[in-house]
């Protein structure tokens, strides 16, 4: 299993989900996204469309990936003595899909009262309008991780297919972004999840 681990005072890891399973997720919301209620109440999101996908996850043909990677990272936790050996059983609390669209932006928050870890899916990447006369100033529609000496931030460039687990109480952050064709959605999918030792 391939993943490159980051550690900014927590841990990060990023894993990278097959097109076929990134489709089959993208379709499957498709499909469903008018009937999905909105999970905005519970979010942080300065953006208008947070559906509730949690009732579909399971159905997915990333689900396994996904569960696979949980458990990767539940391993790497206890490689560093930070969680106590399992087995461990695993549990999704809540899973929901954000469609950003130019303009709109996640503040910098944590998730689910602090416990648990949480995740980011990159499904869709629109076409970031790039012109700047200083380049590394471009951090539209990035994903920050606000570091422990809570001074600095790293920064995460979407691309479709990448999937980060990290702590729910690690503060992060989405930044607005100007898109080339006003059409196109940067879209997300997040969930948060637990375990018990068995």
């Amino acid at each position: 299993m391939k993943s490159e681990t980051t550690v900014h005072g927590r841990i990060i890891k990023k894993y990278k989900l097959s097109k076929a399973d990134i489709d089959d997720l993208n379709h499957k919301y498709e499909n469903a996204k008018e009937s999905l209620e909105s999970y905005g109440l519970r979010l942080a999101g300065r953006l208008d469309s947070e559906l509730n996908f949690t009732r579909i996850l399971e159905s997915t043909t990333a689900f396994s990936a996904l569960t696979d990677y949980m458990n990767d990272y539940v391993n790497s936790l206890e490689n560093f003595k930070l969680l106590t050996q399992g087995p461990h059983h695993m549990r999704i609390m809540s899973c929901w899909i954000n469609d950003m669209v130019e303009g709109e932006y996640n503040p910098p928050h944590t998730h689910h009262n602090l416990t648990g870890w949480s995740s980011v899916l990159f499904l869709k990447i629109p076409s970031f309008v790039q012109k700047l006369k200083a380049p590394h100033k471009f951090k539209d529609g990035h994903l920050g991780f606000i570091n422990v000496d809570g001074i600095s931030t790293s920064w995460f460039q979407p691309e479709v297919g990448d999937f980060y687990i990290f702590e729910a109480r690690h503060q992060h952050c989405v930044m607005p972004f100007k898109t080339i064709n006003k059409n196109e959605v940067r879209r997300s999918m997040s969930f948060n999840f637990t375990t018990k030792k068995e």
